[in-house]
């Protein structure tokens, strides 16, 4: 073969290389604006003294999907799009975060109330709820206190306060900002005016797909949590931890009874405890991991996290 020939198919080979490699770190196409804007809407609603805002479309069973923390409803975009072509999705920024308005206590019993109310005033008989992170501890709450309104329920990389080995994992580090987050009113004064250095690096460090965040996505977060009002929310749902535990400590004697899916990052520091935690508080558990993501699996595998979805609803 000719030498010029020859130069041009190993490129040829490690750019391909690079390209699979590249999809097994997660790699996506990008949503198309357009389209999403033509699938979803943006939403408000009035529940109590406070304002929640949800991006809803798509048609089906209603699915409730819940974001974590440092984040918003925007977590879920990407997989969106997807599971639209089956079901109707309504993306919710949890209260005091995002653009929803917010109301003390932050425990998680009172911000299901919340959101349950919200439901029922869109007239939706049952849902099938996803949390990741702090949203799973909500839907764990939802779940719990409105079981036959709830038509499955999945749990993404987020260990629930009070259940199996809850003190144990308190303890192991890196879970430092358990603890400062529990402060009251010193984090605000930290993290005010640094909110990107701070939140960058929770997702840098947790994150398998380390290139997922790029500088425009952890902006739009940074700019949803540098307003005081959700700064200190976001604090205070850490702060409600004792009480979640108070809330969920006889969960051996109230188990979940409907189907629950428990999915763990394979590359994420909670692994495989997502599942185990859950096994002695439910009796139709299935428990995954996640290949190749770390802790933020909407949007390290959406394309895998969406699949994984509409397989789980498609056998209930």
């Amino acid at each position: 073969m000719h030498v010029v020939g020859k130069r041009f198919l190993c490129l040829a080979t490690l750019l391909t290389m690079f390209i699979v490699a590249g999809a097994g770190q997660g790699a996506q196409r990008p949503v198309d604006d357009a389209r999403f804007g033509q699938i979803f809407r943006s939403e408000s609603a009035q529940v109590g003294q406070m304002n929640i805002h949800y991006v809803a479309g798509g048609s089906g069973d209603v699915v409730i999907l819940l974001h974590g923390w440092p984040q918003t409803w925007f977590e879920w975009r990407e997989l969106m799009p997807d599971l639209a072509q089956r079901y109707r999705l309504i993306a919710l920024d949890l209260p005091g975060l995002g653009e929803s308005g917010g109301l003390p206590p932050y425990d998680k019993k009172t911000l299901a109330q919340h959101i349950h109310k919200l439901i029922g005033d869109l007239k939706i008989p049952a849902v099938h709820l996803v949390g990741h992170d702090m949203g799973g501890i909500v839907a764990y709450a939802y779940a719990r206190q409105f079981p036959v309104d709830v038509k499955s329920l999945v749990i993404v990389d987020t260990p629930i306060p009070g259940l199996s080995g809850w003190r144990e994992l308190q303890s192991q580090s890196p879970r430092w900002h358990w603890l400062l987050h529990n402060v009251p009113e010193l984090p605000e004064a930290l993290v005010s005016g640094k909110e990107k250095v701070y939140l960058s690096w929770f997702f840098q460090n947790f994150a398998f797909n380390k290139s997922v965040f790029s500088d425009a996505r952890i902006d739009r977060y940074v700019q949803a949590y540098s307003k005081p009002s959700s700064l200190h929310a976001g604090f205070e749902y850490y702060r409600a931890f004792e009480k979640d535990v108070m809330d969920n400590t006889d969960y051996e004697s109230h188990k979940l009874t409907m189907p629950v899916l428990a999915l763990g990052g394979e590359n994420s520091r909670l692994n495989k405890y997502v599942v185990d935690q859950l096994r002695p508080a439910t009796t139709n558990l299935t428990g995954d991991l996640v290949p190749k993501s770390g802790h933020w699996i909407p949007e390290e595998q959406p394309a895998w996290l969406a699949k994984r979805l509409i397989t789980f609803w498609s056998g209930l």
